[in-house]
């Protein structure tokens, strides 16, 4: 298995970081995310060239699972409820923007 980029993994940091000080800013924030289903881990994965954030699920796109385990993980990292998480587009495709509110 190929190593990550360090670079690309510290701008992965980087962005989340900078998501998390905003809502500890009891600021709103929308994230443009990219999901991979069933792939055996549940991880931030990558951050592509237009800010897009890949995330890695366990659950399998089927009756919104893979929505829910996105939703919990988006939850526990950024220590927010998950009714504070909302899909605003996407909800059935791998591309979605979440918006987390505080």
């Amino acid at each position: 298995m190929p190593q990550k980029d360090t670079k690309s993994s510290l701008k992965l940091q980087e962005s989340l970081q900078k998501a998390k000080s905003k809502l500890q800013l009891q600021q709103s924030i929308c994230l443009k995310i990219k999901v991979t289903a069933k792939s055996g881990k549940h991880e931030f994965s990558d951050l592509m060239a237009d800010g897009t954030i890949k995330i890695k699920l366990k659950a399998v796109r089927d009756k919104g699972k893979a929505n829910a385990e996105l939703i919990e993980l988006l939850s526990d990292f950024f220590g927010v409820s998950r009714k504070n998480i909302n899909i605003l587009t996407g909800e059935k495709a791998a591309q979605k923007i979440i918006e987390i509110n505080p």
